[in-house]
């Protein structure tokens, strides 16, 4: 039996011939072979360039030459290499499938999918064209013709386990959960280690509330893989669908104890952590990264985790998250469609106009997240949008993922109550993660503290992660019950609403952080409805109405799901919370800086390219004037270049551009601001409202939408409606002629507040008696 040829002394042979002749192209391409082989690919490419060179055939290295290129990410390159001889040779099935691979790696679905198709016709019954064909559909969204794809690659090989759990995801995908557990069945039955198969129908069956088979699917994937820790990560990912955190959490510390690198489990470990402790999901996530270095499930859950973190530095995890994501773009843009909400949200929060657009419009995203279930991706692209039918196709968005939502929930069994008629008291619930010190809370407190309780029963229920704060501490005491449930299971916590016997029960948070959206789905209450931090119809059609005033309530019945809860004056008022007795700064800052300073402390998912657009125009008509970002992500450098290439790319000179980096204590610096300029289409809210609080006056533009009106409604009913504009070019008028008009602004300077004060605005009681009497109309119909 020959030995063994040894890869060092095979290499060490091959490098002295070269020394000795340079130009000996074999030697380069076994060289490159060799390199390529023990997954050395850097240096592979160079031979296999250096082969060439010395005039080895293109055909010859075309395949190996791909390969190595993509495996280090280069799928461009790797592309041009096979494209030309795949030209000369458009018969040769495995040089076209190669091809179409390398394409759908580069992103180039369209042009991915024209090539595989191509192959498929050169043999038909290959398996590879058609499995390549629906992994390129499923990128492109297209689960409906990547299950077909799917199905017919099992007429040729019905015994594919791979195949057959490519075709149950499709299917879970489109809604058929039917379809697609008697696919995942299939799946495991025929390959039970195939550890992604039991975690799919595991899951599934959680879902459809058979969590005993979803064990025994588990137990049998134990015994298939007897020594494998997957199983046990299985069954802490179950724990934690079933709400047992503490069961979930031993297990998967356990699973890392004896493997600290363990992918799923540190991955499983870190969503269980969240928004809770981001710290230690943080600490989950870089064990995973440093033991899985090429993995972007991985890399991209620690980027979305980083710009979660708000604990120490927290613009040192911004810019730690927008590194990793620009490494993301550059070397995964085949799982764009997958990869694009964190990328989004990190471009989005550093101003990185160029690689934002790199991910991709928002309508061919959309599919994506209908079949991901992923409701919060949504949240910031409401401003996306430049048509009617823009705005339309969000809500019809909204409305497709909340029946498809709700498709596989029941609605829970509601106690009996008396009529309202018959005097009992109203029964009103508030639901969301944000029920203590937080934006929410400035303006849900007020009903809660001055509601009357001898008319009025209202219960609160916050799903919290972190500890309890001072004002969860008033809640509970003037609440007639604080339901505080964190981590617990959606169809537990309707079970617990549904004891409570409320007449309407609004949802205050939407798909934000640790909120339970889905849970209105099981309608917990009588009546469901929307307020305050989702500024938009939610999708689900047991949410009966959305709370809105005659300023935002949008004028083209087809932008609302919901019917409307419409308060007479005001959506919101002012709190005690978030609204004290700050000081306001004499003078202005006009004065001060001896120029005009605009300026905004609106998040940056809001800064779409018509509103930097039109803020840049404002600068250009008032020569000499300021721009300030007040925001936690502006004393980043990544933040800061960025917004200065905006800027300077419409011709605004990005000296004028200034940066605070504040969060949570930023109303002083609000004395700097002569004038707020808001962001559109998606308009501010509570930022509108301190600005106006703190005497800022702030140039808003009235659009179609929900999110595009809310500042419409603050500036009404705080007495200064004119300063919203109805065009782009009335925005940027009003901010000019205000800029000149130093006598109003020292006016507004110190005489908003007490404006506010007199006008629906600021008038709490008048609100809370104004909602509740509305909230006893609504539920007596």
């Amino acid at each position: 039996m020959p030995a063994t040829p040894d890869p060092q002394a095979a290499e060490a042979a091959l490098r002295a011939r070269l020394r000795d002749q340079p130009g000996n192209a074999m030697a380069w391409q076994q060289l490159a072979g060799l390199l390529a082989q023990g997954n050395r690919h850097a240096e592979a490419v160079g031979a296999f360039a250096q082969a060439l060179a010395a005039g080895a055939s293109a055909a010859a290295l075309a395949t190996p030459y791909a390969l190595s290129l993509s495996a280090l990410a280069r799928h461009g390159e790797a592309v041009a290499v096979v494209a030309p001889v795949q030209a000369r040779k458009p018969k040769d099935f495995a040089l076209a499938n190669l091809l179409g691979v390398l394409l759908k790696r580069a992103g180039r679905l369209d042009e991915a999918l024209a090539m595989l198709e191509a192959a498929r016709k050169l043999e038909p019954r290959s398996l590879s064209p058609w499995q390549n064909i629906g992994n390129t559909l499923e990128l492109k969204g297209d689960y409906a013709g990547a299950a077909a794809s799917f199905a017919g690659g099992l007429k040729i090989e019905p015994r594919n386990a791979e195949l057959w759990r490519l075709h149950g995801r499709c299917l879970r995908a489109l809604g058929d959960h039917a379809g697609a557990r008697a696919s995942l069945e299939k799946a495991f039955a025929l390959e039970p280690r195939d550890r992604d198969a039991a975690a799919l129908l595991a899951s599934m069956l959680v879902e459809m509330k058979e969590p005993e088979r979803a064990l025994a699917v588990i137990e049998r994937a134990r015994a298939a893989r007897p020594g494998d820790q997957a199983a046990d990560v299985l069954a802490g990912r179950l724990q934690l669908q079933l709400g047992r955190t503490a069961d979930a959490m031993a297990t998967l510390e356990r699973a890392i104890a004896a493997n600290p690198g363990d992918l799923n489990a540190n991955l499983a470990l870190a969503r269980l952590h969240g928004d809770g402790n981001r710290r230690a999901a943080n600490e989950a996530l870089k064990r995973a990264v440093a033991a899985n270095p090429h993995s972007w499930e991985a890399a991209e859950a620690l980027m979305e985790s980083l710009s979660r973190s708000r604990y120490d530095d927290e613009v040192a995890h911004l810019e730690e998250a927008y590194r990793i994501g620009c490494g993301l773009l550059e070397k995964h843009p085949d799982r764009m469609a997958r990869l694009a909400r964190g990328l989004r949200t990190v471009f989005q929060r550093v101003m990185d106009e160029d690689r934002l657009a790199a991910t991709g419009p928002v309508r061919a995203l959309l599919p994506h997240w209908l079949a991901e279930g992923r409701h919060s991706a949504v949240h910031y692209e409401l401003g996306q949008v430049e048509t009617l039918q823009d705005r339309i196709d969000i809500v019809e968005w909204h409305r497709a993922w909340g029946r498809r939502a709700s498709a596989k929930i029941a609605p829970v069994t509601l106690p009996a109550m008396p009529a309202i008629a018959t005097g009992r008291k109203l029964r009103i619930g508030f639901m969301s993660s944000d029920l203590r010190n937080h934006p929410v809370s400035y303006f849900a407190l007020p009903l809660i503290e001055l509601h009357d309780p001898d008319k009025v029963e209202v219960f609160c229920y916050s799903f919290y992660e972190g500890e309890r704060d001072r004002v969860q501490e008033i809640m509970e005491r003037r609440a007639a019950g604080f339901r505080w449930w964190p981590r617990k299971p959606d169809a537990q916590v309707a079970e617990g609403i549904a004891q409570d016997g409320l007449d309407i029960l609004f949802e205050l948070g939407g798909s934000t952080a640790m909120n339970k959206l889905e849970v209105m789905a099981h309608r917990p209450a009588r009546i469901g409805a929307s307020w305050l931090a989702y500024p938009h119809s939610a999708g689900l059609e047991q949410i009966d109405y959305v709370l809105v005033d005659p300023y935002i309530k949008p004028e083209d019945p087809r932008l609302l799901i919901e019917q409307p809860f419409e308060m007479p004056e005001s959506w919101v008022v002012l709190g005690r919370l978030g609204f004290n007795d700050q000081p306001i700064h004499d003078g202005l800052p006009e004065e001060r800086n001896n120029c005009i300073t605009f300026g905004t402390a609106n998040n940056p998912y809001k800064f779409t390219t018509a509103c930097l657009d039109a803020w840049a125009a404002v600068l250009r008509a008032v020569p000499g004037s300021r721009f300030l970002f007040v925001r936690p992500e502006a004393s980043g450098m990544a933040f800061m270049d960025n917004a200065r290439i905006a800027f300077a790319r419409r011709n605004v000179d990005p000296t004028r551009l200034d940066f605070v980096g504040v969060r949570g204590k930023h109303l002083p610096y609000y004395n700097t601001l002569d004038i707020a300029l808001d962001s559109l289409p998606h308009v501010g809210g509570t930022t509108t409202c301190e600005a106006l609080w703190m005497g800022v006056p702030t140039i808003s533009l009235v659009g179609a939408g929900f999110p595009e009106r809310l500042a419409y409604s603050n500036l009404s009913n705080a007495g200064v409606g004119d300063l919203a504009a109805f065009s782009v070019e009335e925005y940027v008028a009003k901010a000019e002629a205000l800029a000149r008009d130093r006598a109003r602004r020292r006016e507004l300077r110190h005489g908003l507040r007490p404006m506010i004060r007199r006008n629906p605005l600021g008038q709490q009681q008048r609100f809370v008696d104004l909602f509740y009497a509305k909230a006893a109309e609504v539920a007596s119909r």
